[in-house]
């Protein structure tokens, strides 16, 4: 996995050392080999009993290599004015090293077969081919890319097979595709990967590598935009995102963008070579527009599109989609924050209900209780109102008892009064005051003989 790279600081910046003049042709040189050494060199004939990638990948028993069988076949038609030439090749993510063993013997006159891979582990990978070499370490650093440019300044075939990430395939296009070889060849392998979104992609991910990929389509067709603005315009926002430069003269140099099956390849040119060209207007009959002969030699000339909606205004579409994904991504955010208080408020609530439940509960256990207290009470009263009748029974037969009384004792009085008013109670008072008398006469006289 590859890791960000430093931003550079001006649009035009090659990546790479620029050089001129006496010097440039000894940056040319691989181990000692002239560039025009190497231009000549066709040691091994190139004819029809030349095994293809696919007949060396079956008989391939080193290394563990893993291409895609469509790849085998593409390479075959890609690579095919390159078998006999000094090819400096560079691929990004070697893993178990078997293609860097391959590749010489697809080429075998190339000069360099250079593997770079972030795993420490590749750098116990050991080659009995001396042009085979292994860089360890992030491609996207800078100071991996001095020491892969230290190799070879340029190289004709440049492979891409690392993270598969979006972010690193599109920083590594930008930081080495300014080291290809005019004529020479990138691929970006595993394409596939952007439309998934664990590799930074995805179907409709304007950002992704596949994205990029296809922006470059308008870069090819600059001349035609009809718009005042550079190339590294239209690819403005992954410079952004990606923070990274794209070189005007470098985008400029893209020959063709081919697609394949999980596959682009990016052939690169001299910037004259990349133009629509001149019109070649052949032949003297012209029944229905003998106009067309005039415009022989004649070159496209872009219409004026300021004004129209569709071109790049002040934002490209990946901009405005990238602007309304940052929105998309706050808005996220929010309903993700308010979710979360609508979470906790349901929990709250749902907390609200238990304590309630456990209430209602409560409740039925003391209208059980109450229907039970009521139930004593209504037997209490019923007892008590027993009682009461029983009391007030007994009350009325004590009253009676007590009238039936009361009338004998007033009869009793009656009597009395009728004995104490007869003549026999007066003619015995005096006797009756008498022993009284007597009587407490006895009991001084007892006293005193005590």
């Amino acid at each position: 996995m590859k890791k960000d790279p430093s931003p550079k600081n001006m649009r035009d910046a090659e990546a790479g050392p620029q050089v001129v003049g006496p010097e440039a042709a000894a940056l040319e040189a691989v181990d000692g080999v002239p560039a025009s050494v190497r231009a000549k060199a066709h040691a091994t004939p190139f004819g029809a009993l030349t095994p293809s990638l696919r007949d060396l990948y079956n008989a391939h028993s080193g290394k563990v290599s893993d291409k895609w069988s469509t790849y085998l076949d593409a390479y075959d038609r890609v690579f095919l004015d390159y078998r006999n030439k000094p090819v400096r090749l560079l691929e990004i993510g070697v893993q178990n090293g078997g293609s860097l063993e391959i590749w010489p013997r697809y080429f075998p006159n190339s000069e360099l077969i250079l593997g770079c891979d972030i795993d420490t582990a590749c750098s116990g990978l050991v080659f009995d081919d001396q042009k085979i070499a292994v860089v360890i370490g992030d491609a996207n650093t800078d100071e991996i890319e001095r020491k892969i440019v230290t190799k070879s300044a340029t190289f004709d075939i440049i492979i891409d097979d690392g993270s598969h990430t979006s972010s690193d395939i599109v920083r590594s296009f930008a930081r080495y595709f300014p080291h290809l070889s005019d004529g020479g060849v990138y691929i970006a392998e595993d394409l596939h990967c952007s439309y998934w979104q664990k590799f930074e992609g995805g179907l409709y991910d304007p950002l992704s590598s596949m994205s990029f990929f296809k922006r470059l389509l308008d870069v090819v067709n600059h001349e035609h935009w009809g718009l005042p603005r550079f190339r590294a315009d239209a690819l403005a926002t992954f410079s952004d995102r990606y923070k990274i430069v794209f070189g005007e003269a470098s985008l400029a140099s893209i020959h063709s963008v081919e697609f394949l099956n999980s596959l682009c390849i990016v052939t690169k040119r001299p910037s004259q070579e990349n133009s629509l060209g001149v019109r070649d207007v052949q032949g003297q009959v012209a029944l229905a527009d003998r106009g067309m002969v005039s415009l022989d030699g004649t070159t496209s000339k872009a219409r004026d599109q300021t004004g129209n909606p569709w071109s790049l205004a002040s934002t490209t579409m990946e901009e405005e989609i990238e602007t309304n994904r940052a929105l998309v991504t706050s808005r996220g955010a929010r309903i993700e924050e308010l979710s979360r208080e609508v979470a906790e408020i349901r929990e709250q609530l749902q907390g609200g209900r238990d304590q309630i439940a456990r209430m209602e509960a409560h409740l039925v256990e003391r209208v059980e209780e109450i229907q039970v207290l009521q139930g004593e009470i209504s037997a209490a009263h019923a007892t008590a109102n027993v009682l009461r009748a029983e009391r007030d029974n007994e009350i009325a037969r004590a009253q009676a008892v007590t009238t039936a009384l009361q009338a004998r004792i007033e009869q009793n009085e009656r009597v009395v009064q009728e004995f104490k008013d007869s003549t026999s109670w007066r003619i015995t008072s005096p006797l009756r005051a008498l022993s009284v008398n007597i009587r407490w006469l006895l009991k001084r006289v007892a006293a005193v003989f005590r």
